[in-house]
């Protein structure tokens, strides 16, 4: 079965031979060249089989053209850093400017996404990562400052949160004409360890809304990934989008959980950092069989991380992995007796 028709059957709720499986990582040494990025993309998905693509931009791509300084990696073992925030005061907000996506970082994402659908499109679902505004936000001036906005400057950030939108349609409209299948939409702040319902409302599912509805008819496999260790899945289950992903081995919320609360697609069942660099082979498919065991059924369950993969993760992990995923084509869902 290829990928694309694998996921089109989960999406559909149709049969499949075998759980979906995704791995993606950062490529922190090339990921600002686009013909470098485009080819190891390639070769990485070429490797390894992911059944759809999540384009790994560099994870400060959605701030550059504003101006914050950023200290680029040398090693590729590590990623940018951001060594001064443009957002320092409140009124700084009002100073962005809506950016296009024809010049800039946001013209060499485009340029890279292009490239990987030249390869894949047709017969693997290719992503890209959208950062929900207040994401984008938090990288513009970092979370004390922007925890201090939210609770003493609200209509200033909301300034600044709108700019955000624009800027984020405007680059989401452009990987729309060039073919993306879907998009990979994360937020960092939609957990209850770093926001109360209440403030993901205001400062939050209000820009995601207006962003996610630039979706319909363009695309038709989105995931939202929802990072920390109390999502607000309920709330993000909510959105027009095909799956979820979060940190479901930390979180205390697990994909059983998750099930009773959704039908929709589940991504997840690897903890990226223990599982993918210290289990044994044996243990490994272990936790992939309980993930299955889970969600109870191979149709709904994309085995992947529940964050980007860690930088010194090795190509033999992703090989066994990957190998130990095929193993499970046939796999039968334990019965539990009533």
């Amino acid at each position: 079965m290829k990928a694309i028709e694998r996921i089109q059957n989960m999406i559909e709720g149709k049969e499949v031979d075998r759980p979906g499986v995704s791995f993606w990582k950062h490529f922190p040494l090339v990921d600002r060249k686009v013909d470098k990025m485009i080819k190891t993309t390639i070769d990485f998905q070429l490797q390894f089989q992911s059944d759809f693509v999540k384009l790994s931009h560099n994870g400060l791509y959605s701030t550059e053209d504003w101006g914050n300084i950023i200290k680029w990696p040398s090693r590729e073992t590590e990623v940018g850093q951001v060594t001064e925030f443009v957002i320092k005061e409140a009124e700084d907000w009002k100073r962005l400017e809506v950016n296009k996506p024809n010049t800039g970082a946001l013209l060499r994402e485009v340029l890279i996404t292009e490239g990987v659908l030249e390869r894949f499109k047709g017969n693997v679902p290719v992503l890209s990562t959208i950062f929900s505004p207040l994401t984008t936000a938090i990288k513009l001036c970092g979370e004390e400052t922007l925890l201090r906005h939210i609770n003493e400057e609200p209509d200033l950030l909301r300034k600044g949160l709108k700019t955000i939108t624009e800027t984020t349609i405007l680059f989401l409209r452009k990987l729309s004409e060039k073919g993306i299948d879907g998009i990979f939409f994360a937020s960092q702040l939609a957990t209850f360890d770093r926001l109360t319902s209440e403030q993901y409302d205001v400062f939050g599912k209000r820009y995601d809304e207006i962003v996610l509805q630039e979706l319909t008819g363009n695309t038709w496999f989105n995931i939202v990934h929802i990072h920390g260790k109390e999502p607000m899945i309920e709330k993000l289950e909510a959105y027009p989008v095909q799956a979820l992903n979060w940190h479901d081995r930390i979180a205390n919320v697990t994909l059983k959980d998750a099930r009773k609360l959704t039908d929709k697609i589940l991504i997840g069942g690897i903890e990226e950092n223990y599982d993918l660099e210290n289990v044994n082979e044996h243990t490994l498919q272990s936790r992939l069989e309980d993930a299955v065991t889970q969600v109870g059924d191979l149709s709904k369950l994309i085995l992947g991380p529940g964050c980007v993969m860690p930088l010194t993760a090795t190509n033999e992990r992703f090989a066994l992995t990957k190998s130990i995923v095929n193993k499970l084509e046939g796999f039968r869902v334990p019965q539990v007796e009533a």
